[in-house]
């Protein structure tokens, strides 16, 4: 492992473009605008001087000290060279320069081939910022759990709903719920040691935090699934874990934010499916045995 691909305690560190693109939303607005330009043209950013990079994004050079500190790089110097070695990849694959952007004028055949560009770079960028140690003790909890409760509001429910049908097709009891009040009620039946997910795109305090902050107070392991890495939800749950996607007006990234989402649900059912083997392919051919009796 290179130096580029660890921190400076060793451990492995996500590539920078998926470390910009989940923490644009937190950054402040000087910050934003230099991470955008490094977003989009990554290879010119690593040619440029401090000061050519700050005065191309209207920023200062303080600014991009404060940027590298928030991605966890020690120097701009670090930063240049992730940019261009993220580049090269990029060139060498023949990865496809994607934004995103949504017009009046866009053809079809380029919209359908934007989304499954980005759905794949948001999945992929998803992954590579997971924190396996989180990702075990959660896979772990959610396979031990007497019920799992999972809640979302608006278009996220899909993700709640399709996390219930998963686990209780394992033989794992599981509710869903689309409103705070609804999943507070709910959790008036919980016990220690059961789980609580919540799926929030922002971690808003009025769409997360009662269900949350009830859930621990009766024992439960806490979960929140969202794009947002500093939220009111993140400071009361137990685990985040990121889903990675593009937050620009008039883009793509409302979609592709449900794709992240979805592969994050995916991966902790199959955790389970892997740490109880013998015990869910039984659930699973059960399911499909009764299935069978009537369809």
């Amino acid at each position: 492992m290179s130096s580029n691909d660890a921190d400076a305690a060793g451990s492995p560190r996500p590539p920078v473009m998926a470390l910009l693109r989940s923490s644009l939303p937190t950054l402040p607005p000087q910050l934003q605008q230099l991470a955008r330009l490094a977003l989009e043209s990554p290879a010119e950013v690593g040619r440029m001087t401090i000061t050519e990079y700050a005065e191309r994004a209207g920023a200062s050079a303080a600014s991009v000290t404060r940027l590298c500190r928030a991605l966890g790089i020690e120097k701009f110097t670090r930063l240049r060279t992730e940019l261009v070695l993220a580049a090269e990849r990029s060139e060498q694959h023949g990865e496809l320069r994607v934004t995103g952007d949504i017009t009046a004028e866009t053809p079809l055949p380029d919209l359908v081939s934007s989304l499954g560009v980005l759905a794949s770079r948001s999945m992929e960028e998803t992954s590579r910022l997971l924190d396996m140690e989180d990702f075990g003790t959660v896979v772990q909890a959610l396979g031990d759990a007497g019920h799992v409760f999972a809640t979302g509001a608006g278009s996220t429910h899909l993700i709640a709903v399709s996390l219930e049908h998963k686990l209780r097709s394992l033989a794992i009891p599981a509710t869903s719920f689309h409103d705070p009040p609804s999943a507070v009620i709910g959790l008036a039946a919980s016990r220690p040691g059961d789980v609580l997910i919540v799926v929030s795109e922002t971690g808003t305090e009025s769409e997360t935090v009662p269900q949350l902050t009830e859930a621990k107070r009766r024992g439960c392991l806490t979960v929140l699934i969202t794009r947002l890495s500093a939220s009111p939800a993140a400071e009361v749950a137990d685990h985040v874990l990121l889903a990675v996607q593009d937050s620009t007006p008039m883009r793509t990234g409302t979609l592709t934010s449900r794709i992240a989402e979805l592969f994050l649900a995916d991966a902790l059912v199959s955790g389970v499916v892997v740490r109880h083997h013998a015990r869910s392919l039984e659930a699973l051919g059960s399911v499909e045995e009764a299935l069978e009796r009537y369809w």
